[in-house]
Formats: structure tokens, sequence, C-alpha cells
């Protein structure tokens, strides 16, 4: 029998006792802490068992505008990283999804490409296309056994997956990486931020209609999102696990917002609502740091 989830005490990341609950509902709980604004979700369903890429039915048009968006993010990413002073070299994408940040930033890259994925599904994508995939260890499905790999990973990039780990899961993923990459330079990691205007708006609807507020947390997949960052508390997140900060990057998260939120768009006003939100490129932050001395 799977245990009850319970309520967190104090926040994953600064260790304040103050959570206030954001959202209460049968499905989710929502808490924010008041020192650091970050959020922690309590998910109150069994997640779905399946796939990730097989649980939701995705319209060509949702998967076109999501390709869109990465393809795009690759380019930026590679720019700032240029800009910082960093190589974009033996490149590791740690939950790579459907392959597509991989498959526009390599040419720009030097050595090897690839990175790790726990969705079988999304293992043989990228597997059709020539990225290199790292094996997961023997005792740890979730984990790259990176001695499968033929290069020493020099810049991992995290792109929407810290959320997904729950407690202080991300903390512990990050310390890991440090710990067991010698060559690693630069850590980018993108998270969804909720002082962006999407997380804003999808909150003050809440009441009303609660469906776009949790499916920006995943409710009911497989993994859900457990955590929303703000720019503070990603930065206190990085800096805990080892890692000096050295660039913020603010972008938004969707290209086409009324092809991704469909319950938004629904709404009284809501196809009005996504476009505006749209204009504002702060529904997501993306972190460049490097390995702490």
């Amino acid at each position: 029998m799977t245990p009850s989830p319970t309520a967190p005490e104090r926040c994953v990341l600064c260790d304040g006792a103050s959570l206030g609950v954001e959202y209460a509902g049968p499905r989710l709980r929502v808490f924010c802490c008041a020192a650091c604004g970050h959020r922690t979700a309590l998910h109150l369903e069994p997640p779905a068992a399946t796939d990730y890429y097989e649980q939701t039915p995705q319209s060509d048009r949702f998967v076109a505008t999501l390709e869109a968006t990465r393809r795009r993010q690759a380019r930026r990413l590679i720019e700032k990283l240029a800009e910082l002073g960093g190589t974009a070299a033996n490149w590791f994408d740690f939950g790579f999804g459907r392959g597509w940040f991989l498959d526009e930033a390599r040419p720009d890259i030097r050595g090897g490409v690839g990175g790790f994925e726990s969705s079988p599904l999304a293992v043989r994508w990228a597997e059709s296309r020539g990225l290199s995939v790292a094996k997961p260890l023997p005792t740890a499905a979730d984990w790259p056994d990176f001695a499968t790999l033929d290069y020493e990973p020099e810049v991992v990039s995290l792109l929407d997956v810290v959320e997904h780990l729950d407690g202080s899961g991300a903390e512990r993923a990050l310390q890991r990486l440090r710990a067991e990459l010698p060559a690693l330079g630069w850590l980018i990691v993108k998270v969804p931020s909720s002082d962006g205007v999407l997380y804003r708006t999808s909150r003050a609807l809440a009441g009303l209609a609660p469906g776009p507020y949790e499916q920006l947390y995943q409710v009911g997949t497989l993994p859900p999102h457990y955590h929303y960052f703000n720019p503070r508390s990603l930065a206190r997140l990085l800096e805990r696990s080892g890692y000096d900060v050295r660039a913020l990057l603010f972008d938004r998260d969707v290209d086409n917002l009324f092809h991704r939120i469909g319950s938004l768009r629904r709404l009284p006003g809501g196809g009005l609502a996504a476009r505006a939100v749209g204009m504002f490129p702060n529904d997501s932050v993306i972190a460049f740091a490097t390995v702490s001395a």
C-alpha cells in the first residue's frame, strides 16, 4: 500500500518554517514559502504509471509549437554560454525529451553530444537520430551510467527537469553531478518561474477554473511538477548544491500559448489572455553556473 503524501513542514530550499497554502484542491495542494517564495506541491492522487509521452494524446500543432520553442531556446542558450566565456563542448543534456534541443545545438557543439532519458520511447527517438545516450545504472533506472558514454561531459544542461524531483531530490541530483563528473565546467538549469505572467494568470483564475493552474503542475502525469521556482530560489538551489551562478536568463516558455494551454483558451476571454501572456518573456528562468572552487 502506497503511503499517503505528507505536507511539508519547512521550505526545502531555505528551511523557512512559514509555509502558506497557496492552493488547496482535491487533487493538489501548493505551499508557498514566505521567506523565499519557493512553491512546493503536494499531489494527492497517484500519478499515471505509463511513459510520459504516451499518457496524454498530443496534437501535431501542440508538438510543433513545443519543438519551435525548444529549438529557439537551444540557439539562445548556445549564444549566452559564448557571451559568458564558456565553450560548448562535450555536451550532456539530462532529460533530453524528444531531443530537439540537442538536434538544434549539435552543429555548435565540439566533441560529444548526448544525454540521458528515463523514457524508453524518448531513448528510441534519440538513438534513431544518432545522439549518444547514456545507459541507466543497473541499480537506478533514473540515473545515468556515465561510464557508458564515449566522452566526458563538460557542459550539462537540465531543461525542465529539476522541478520534477520531489523533496530535496533536485539538490541531491545537482550535488551528484558535481561529484561524478570531474570535467564538468558549466551547468545550465532551466525551470518554469512562478514570477511569470503565465503562472500569475493561472493562479488568479484558479478559484474560478483550476484547470490551467493544475496543468502547470502536471497533475496526474508521471512525473508531475513538485516545485515552482523563482529566480531567487533557483539561485539558492544552485548555491546549496555547490555551484556559482554566473548569469540568469529569462525567457518565454511557450511561443504559442494558445496551442499549449488548452484549458486556458476555453475560459471566457481565455484566448485574449493566452495571447497577452505570450507577450511577456519571463515564464521561465535559466541559470548558467560553474562548479564552486
